[in-house]
């Protein structure tokens, strides 16, 4: 592949990235909403008896499933991440793990349960109970989790995308010497992009030092004033706004050779 060609292929190779970093980053809900849980109470007046409480145990159902397609997809997560043996990280992915198969436990239980109920009053009762195992248990347990698999993940991003930006900058200074394009041009946005993947880098640093339990007081003295999820999404934002870079420095080295 000739210089130029690699060039536009580093640099077009962000567009598919960006658009997989924004689906993994989307704040991920509690699986289901107040009001599915609590469908029995919904406007169905003119439902027969029998009917209301088929709805019922159907909405019911369908949240449980949820839950469990949830539960899932995070124990696949954490598998692909690979850690040495009796580390701290191993330790905390095992926990996770073991966490999430409490709740896939207790979720397969009310499953069952839920079958057994033939009064409505009791499916309203089992999806209240439901309910609160969710505020209580599951979603801060689900995000505890989240974070831990978000500041992994982005670990292996801000490699890459270090990575590119050293090709990328290769590639403008050879491109510069052989007078195809001017590298000056370009320093500014190389420059931007250098500063923001270092600024990722320090927030997510920060971030894993916590979820570790490795911060030191300063660390801490900072957590007050910017959590984890946030250091992580910043972080990761940061990247996406480097890959927007990426993408304009593509653009622009087209218009530069006239393509």
């Amino acid at each position: 592949m000739g210089r130029i060609a690699r060039l536009i292929f580093v640099l077009g190779w962000a567009a598919p990235f960006i658009g997989a970093l924004i689906i993994f980053t989307q704040p991920a809900s509690a699986a289901t909403t107040s009001s599915t849980l609590l469908s029995a109470d919904a406007n169905a007046e003119e439902l027969a008896p029998e009917e209301k409480l088929g709805k019922a145990k159907e909405d019911l159902t369908k949240a449980l499933v949820l839950s469990l397609k949830k539960v899932d997809s995070l124990k696949g997560r954490l598998n692909e991440l690979n850690f040495p043996a009796l580390s701290r990280e191993e330790e905390l992915k095992n926990e996770a793990l073991h966490d999430l198969d409490e709740y896939a436990a207790y979720y397969n239980k009310t499953k069952g349960d839920l079958e057994k109920k033939d009064n409505l009053d009791e499916v309203k009762g089992l999806a209240k109970e439901v309910k609160e195992y969710r505020d209580t248990t599951y979603t801060p347990g689900v995000e505890k989790i989240i974070r831990f698999i978000l500041v992994f993940y982005n670990e292996d991003v801000l490699g890459v995308a270090n990575d590119r930006l050293g090709k990328i900058e290769a590639d403008v200074k050879k491109l510069d010497k052989l007078g195809v394009v001017e590298g000056g041009a370009f320093r500014g946005k190389l420059d931007e992009a250098t500063n923001l993947l270092k600024e990722a880098a320090k927030l997510q640093g920060e971030a894993k030092k916590i979820i570790l339990g490795t911060a030191s007081s300063t660390d801490s003295e900072r957590e007050k004033k910017l959590s984890t999820k946030d250091m992580i999404e910043k972080s990761l934002n940061n990247v996406k706004t480097v890959y927007d870079i990426f993408l304009e420095l593509n653009q622009n080295v087209k218009k530069a050779l006239g393509l």
